[in-house]
């Protein structure tokens, strides 16, 4: 299935009347500032044309213990038909970059509300290869103009299967047709580094690992070769019938979630509440690297 669109598709259809750009930048991680900061003033200075900012921040549960975690149905179709977005658009989601200062690159932010738009219903969804980046790399137009569109009206259903629950996780752990691909650098994953503590580092018990900041050019942004990925993918997932990605809390795991897409791997489900929340619950397990 296809989850991406470069930077030439794109600007050869920046005039079609149903295309729909959004901007979900977030800088996260800025050792100069906030961990994790809306891009909102970053686009008042410059975004692709037609492009509206979504601050994702908005479309998080503010209560939630995990950053980003999904709102109700109802409420993300409220704020998207504030945006103006219908059901037969097609749109494409980019931001600025992963982390501050990263010495890799990958989408994980437009990957992020990518994945949202498409579990609540959207069936035209795409990532722009590359982001922000890339385009201002090409040469390609931006601008200061806001664009606004007018309220739109949406009757969609949430697409569960996107969504892989606490409770999935656990019984995952039982169930050999169903892989838990953890994304985070393969350092957390073996518990050689612990954000969560030293009594809670390493991974799920039954998880494989694939880094989320390997699977794009470290220059451009642009996707690896398909083979390239496919192998790094297909010796862990052979077999498994399910894919769960999981991170800290559910980003990179967006990323990754639309990459496996991308390659073909059809049940693929992102656990929403990933380590952040699985993590401080005491009585659940996590292995690392003796």
């Amino acid at each position: 299935m296809k989850k991406f669109v470069t930077t030439e598709w794109l600007n050869d259809h920046l005039e079609d009347p149903n295309l729909r750009i959004l901007d979900a930048t977030i800088f996260f991680a800025d050792p100069d500032g906030e961990f994790i900061q809306s891009g909102e003033a970053h686009y008042a200075d410059v975004h692709l044309a037609k492009a509206t900012f979504v601050d994702q921040l908005r479309f998080s549960d503010e209560k939630a213990l995990t950053p980003f975690t999904i709102i109700d149905h109802d409420r993300f179709i409220d704020q998207a038909e504030q945006l103006g977005l219908k059901a037969d658009d097609t749109i494409v989601v980019y931001d600025s970059g992963a982390e501050v200062k990263a010495d890799y690159k990958a989408d994980m932010w437009a990957a992020r509300f990518a994945w949202q738009l498409s579990l609540e219903g959207f069936l035209k969804v795409y990532i722009l290869e590359g982001g922000l980046g890339k385009w201002l790399a090409e040469g390609r137009p931006v601008t200061t103009e806001v664009k606004v569109y007018p309220k739109s009206q949406l009757e969609l259903s949430r697409q569960e299967d996107l969504y892989a629950s606490l409770e999935e996780v656990k019984a995952a752990q039982k169930d050999e047709s169903v892989a838990l691909l953890d994304v985070l650098p393969k350092a957390q994953y073996e518990g050689e580094i612990a954000p969560f503590g030293e009594e809670r580092k390493g991974h799920i018990p039954t998880a494989v690992n694939v880094f989320y900041g390997e699977l794009a050019d470290e220059r451009t942004g642009k996707l690896l070769p398909k083979e390239v990925l496919e192998e790094k993918f297909s010796h862990l997932l052979k077999g498994k019938s399910t894919v769960i990605t999981y991170c800290g809390f559910g980003v990179a795991a967006s990323w990754t979630f639309a990459i496996l897409k991308e390659l073909g791997y059809e049940k693929v489900k992102v656990f929403d509440d990933s380590l952040m929340t699985y993590a401080v619950q005491t009585d659940l397990p996590l292995k690392f690297k003796e």
